[in-house]
């Protein structure tokens, strides 16, 4: 089960192709690897709806709260790793 959602995050985009493709070449990598991207990402598009002027308050709200959710699963993940 869990290569089953390391592959469909493979496929998702949501990482960087380097670590992708270290997945779908059958191996998988530390979850820290995989938390930091998946936070790095976050932190990216909280960046860009915050800084963009045609963002709705609504828009930002929804990028914080993501933000917030990518960071309490990192603890949550990496706590228990």
């Amino acid at each position: 089960m869990k290569n089953e959602i390391y592959g469909q995050l493979a496929h998702s985009g949501l990482l960087p192709d380097d670590v992708a493709a270290v997945i779908l070449a059958g191996d998988v990598p530390p979850a820290e690897t995989v938390v930091l991207h998946l936070v790095l990402g976050a932190l990216d598009a909280h960046a860009v709806i915050g800084s963009d002027p045609r963002s709705s308050t609504n828009e930002r709200r929804i990028a914080r709260l993501v933000l917030t959710a990518a960071f309490l699963s990192a603890l949550t993940t990496l706590v228990e790793a």
